[in-house]
């Protein structure tokens, strides 16, 4: 037992603050516990008058149970009972059914250093293997979130016998800042083959990172979300291997704490960091292959941001709170960020289709080229009369709410006048009657859009979507109806 150790005492867990003699009490030695949950314990640590080292309980050395080592709770997990019933009894009857293959099942499992994936969730790891562990030389993937873990020499021990391990996971093991540790450890490897590193909500420090990242040289994923970060600095050799980063749930206010280059990420996490704007994307090449990234519960309100993301060449993937940026009224502020992100193909986990992309850019140019204030949108609608032509005046400037467009069944041409508020399933049912078709649901929409020299044909699939959802003109469409 030492200062610093955790404990898990039923299904609560604590830290050792103090350990050593109480006045009043004889040699009795005794446990000081920092309660991880703050509302169990309530002892301040003063007996007689002399305050001892604990946040919320005083236990008796012999009543506090011990960490376990590795392999105690891999055999405690995976391996079967030595003497496996062949047999079971049928309650209320004589009759007893055979297991087959029982014993064959218990030595598979039995053979733990076989196991490809060792999961030890909530468990009581605090110690490493001993020294005539079997090594694990399959194993490539190790969880020991929620164990008892806090010195990173102890995980430097247990993956000496991982030699083939690709992806730990530390979450929720609090784990003392790196310069606490006792031995020098400038150059030590703990992990050649590691890939993925998870030390999420381990409380780990800005000083520690670097040393910890450097100890797993072939790590390129890092998950290290919860951990109250304020800074995310690495050297130049970390960070040019990342590929993938989750820093959610940090501190960092700024995405300028977050510092360096990283030439290899694609994937990038700053998910309720506290950041209120992401101009300093803009212009930037810090991440220059980045293709995914999450900025969600981050209150961001101005367009600045959003146009500053357009660096990011690659950016196929944006989780973005879209409801706090203010738009012209008519259009929602998806679809005005779609039209600003051209290379975007998933926003908020949704695809960004042809057709979505082309009304979200037709919707943005005839709701922005006609205002006064546009020089957060200028660029873009520069960009999308290039694409799109020049924009038609808003329905909902002129005051109009349809459109008149032309409609082809066949051979028979009709012009029509149509609601935008009308949905795709009464427009299908009114044209259905139009054209004497044997029923609604035999009838197809297309919608034949026209750009300068081009030509997109649009089947509109949902009969719940307004019509105006995939902004007809008046001029150039073609509502095309085919059925069988």
């Amino acid at each position: 037992m030492e200062i610093g150790q955790r404990l898990r005492i039923n299904v609560d867990v604590a830290t050792v603050r103090y350990i050593g003699e109480v006045d009043g009490y004889g040699s009795q030695r005794w446990i000081g516990l920092e309660w991880d949950d703050p509302s169990r314990g309530k002892h301040d640590g003063v007996v007689k008058g002399r305050r001892h080292p604990t946040g919320g309980s005083l236990m008796k050395v012999e009543a506090v149970p011990q960490p376990t080592d590795l392999l105690f709770e891999i055999r405690d997990r995976y391996v079967e009972d030595e003497n496996v019933e062949n047999e079971i009894e049928l309650a209320q009857s004589s009759k007893k059914i055979e297991l087959i293959g029982m014993e064959q099942t218990a030595a598979k499992q039995s053979n733990i250093e076989k196991l490809i994936n060792i999961v030890l969730d909530n468990r009581s790891v605090g110690f490493p293997p001993p020294s005539d562990s079997p090594q694990f030389p399959l194993c490539q993937e190790l969880n020991l979130y929620g164990n008892l873990l806090f010195k990173w020499e102890t995980v430097g021990q247990i993956l000496k016998y991982f030699p083939k391990i690709r992806e730990l996971n530390l979450r929720r093991n609090r784990m003392r800042s790196f310069a606490e540790e006792e031995s020098e450890r400038e150059d030590e490897i703990y992990s050649e083959s590691c890939r993925k590193l998870v030390i999420s909500e381990c409380t780990i420090t800005e000083n520690s990172l670097d040393p910890v990242l450097r100890m797993f040289p072939s790590t390129s994923e890092v998950v290290a979300f919860g951990n109250d970060l304020k800074r995310f600095v690495v050297s130049d050799s970390v960070a040019h291997r990342l590929t993938l980063l989750d820093l959610e749930d940090n501190l960092f206010g700024s995405i300028n704490t977050i510092e360096g280059v990283f030439p290899n990420l694609t994937q990038l996490s700053i998910a309720n960091c506290g950041i209120t704007s992401l101009v300093d994307f803009e212009g930037s090449s810090r991440f220059p292959k980045l293709e995914y990234l999450n900025v969600r519960g981050n209150v961001i309100t101005d367009w600045r941001s959003v146009n500053a993301m357009k660096s990011l060449k690659h950016m196929k993937r944006l989780l973005f709170d879209c409801k706090a940026m203010s738009v012209e009224k008519g259009i929602h502020a998806y679809e005005v960020v779609i039209a600003k992100l051209s290379t975007l193909i998933d926003l908020n986990r949704f695809d960004v289709s042809e057709v979505e992309r082309r009304s979200a850019e037709i919707r943005f140019l005839n709701k922005y080229a006609g205002i006064e204030d546009k020089a957060d949108h200028q660029e873009d609608i520069t960009r999308l009369i290039a694409i799109h032509g020049e924009p038609t005046l808003d329905t909902a400037k002129k005051g109009l709410t349809v459109v008149q467009i032309r409609i082809e069944c066949g051979n028979r041409v009709e012009t029509r006048r149509l609601p935008l508020a009308m949905n795709v399933q009464k427009i299908r049912d009114m044209l259905t009657r139009l054209f004497k078709l044997s029923h609604s649901s035999n009838a197809r929409l297309y919608l034949v859009m026209t750009e300068k020299t081009k030509q997109h044909r649009i089947e509109l699939d949902n009969p719940l979507r307004e019509f105006g959802y995939y902004s007809p003109s008046e001029d150039r469409d073609i509502l095309v109806v085919e059925h069988d």
